[in-house]
């Protein structure tokens, strides 16, 4: 029977100025899962500002690394929006046969 792992990551920035500006990317890595497990990538903007409406993020370059030490998921996530977002959170999920 199959299994349905999850994991959930979050970046805030360190202060005012230092937001994730549009067109700026953060480079993530993940291990934990096996040959053959189905991988899934997304990544979620806070929001709330009436000033900054839609804050747009895209998981862009998803490969995986392996080793003889076991695999590693890479990924990068970037701000395709017009705003600044001053937080993010990354969801995964894996499902192992």
């Amino acid at each position: 029977m199959a299994t349905v792992n999850r994991a959930f990551f979050s970046w805030t920035s360190p202060g005012h100025g230092s937001d994730l500006a549009p067109g700026a990317a953060h480079g993530w890595w993940m291990t934990g899962f096996k040959y053959g497990d189905a991988l899934a990538v997304t990544a979620h903007s806070v929001v709330g500002n009436p000033f900054h409406p839609h804050r747009v993020l895209a998981v862009e370059n998803v490969r995986v690394d392996g080793s003889p030490g076991g695999h590693t998921l890479l990924f990068t996530v970037r701000n395709v929006g017009s705003f600044p977002t001053p937080g993010y959170g990354v969801g995964i999920s894996w499902i192992s046969a």
